[in-house]
């Protein structure tokens, strides 16, 4: 019986032994990849004021996550280029009342991105597509309610695309 009082914390401090504190580890290609630029995000959509949010929403993600850090073009070690490829409006909810009038829509953000070592000058990652995602009630005007929703997209979007570059081989 007193075997087993000193069997149980032996083995609960060596399921611990190769426990870190601290950031995960990051794939070769990540090892000197801290801090990122983010110039401005290309659009190739015919919606306009949409680089502004969605360049905002990657750098607010990129804060909030916290696996790196954004800076100048200078001070940086690797270029994250973000082009906006589409931006898709699904109906979702008709009304019941009014025939052919749509209450509800889902607005999706297509993303492609690439991340660029500039210290190596080499590709970390290939161009790779993400998308976000939000709901929208149309009140009034379609156009402004669909405005209004973007910067949730891009949001939503911003933290897929931050958090599959953290997450980068696990």
């Amino acid at each position: 019986m007193n075997r087993a009082f000193c069997l149980i914390p032996l083995l609960t401090l060596a399921s611990c032994a190769n426990y870190q504190m601290g950031s995960t580890p990051k794939p070769e290609d990540f090892k000197d990849v801290r801090v990122l630029y983010v110039p401005t995000v290309v659009n190739q959509t015919d919606e306009t004021a949409v680089p502004g949010p969605v360049t905002n929403a990657i750098l607010q993600e990129i804060d909030r996550e916290g696996t790196f850090r954004h800076a100048r073009k200078d001070e940086s070690d690797a270029i994250l280029e973000v082009t906006v490829k589409s931006i898709t409006r699904t109906p979702i909810r008709q009304s019941t009342e009014q025939f052919l009038t749509t209450l509800q829509y889902q607005l999706i953000l297509t993303l492609e991105y690439r991340l660029f070592n500039l210290r190596e000058k080499k590709e970390i990652l290939a161009k790779s597509t993400i998308q976000g995602s939000t709901t929208f009630f149309v009140q009034g005007d379609q156009t402004e309610s669909q405005r209004q929703a973007l910067p949730l997209a891009a949001q939503s979007a911003a933290q897929n695309l931050v958090t599959a570059i953290a997450n980068r081989g696990w």
